[in-house]
């Protein structure tokens, strides 16, 4: 697997991707919120941020992305056939070179919270909405920088 850096050409797969992961981890969304959330993603994601993609080694297909404004990560999707494989920690891994990095989950997706606690965000807020202003509680979680140890005594 690699890690790549996309272009327009992905965004059909990135959609399908998202998409996949929506009605998955989303399912009870009503269709109000699908369509906006679509809208959002075309617009806010696939036309404004960095994105970065895991290419399977068979094929070339990509399995997940990240989208990233700075070191906040707006979005971190892996295919529903490609979950626990690490895609999601290589993805995270790549882009930590940045430094410190951001992230806000929503509190009605307990199992996000959950890996990104795994993977060393800790809690440092919560808010009554979300980024676009909607009415969802949401938690900000921060990854501190990684900082090698030295071999001295």
């Amino acid at each position: 697997m690699q890690i790549i850096r996309c272009t327009e050409e992905n965004n059909d797969r990135l959609t399908e991707i998202w998409m996949l992961s929506v009605r998955r981890t989303l399912s009870d969304l009503d269709p109000g919120d699908v369509q906006f959330y679509a809208r959002l993603f075309r617009e806010e994601i696939l036309e404004r941020l960095e994105l970065h993609a895991v290419q399977s080694r068979f094929g070339g297909e990509l399995t997940g992305f990240i989208a990233m404004n700075g070191s906040k990560v707006e979005l971190l999707v892996v295919h529903p056939h490609y979950q626990g494989q690490g895609v999601a920690g290589m993805l995270l891994d790549h882009v930590s070179q940045r430094g410190e990095l951001a992230v806000d989950v929503g509190e009605q997706t307990p199992d996000v919270y959950d890996f990104y606690q795994s993977v060393g965000f800790i809690e440092t807020g919560r808010s009554e909405s979300d980024a676009s202003g909607r009415s969802v509680a949401t938690v900000h979680l921060l990854r501190p920088e990684f900082k090698a140890q030295t071999g001295a005594s």
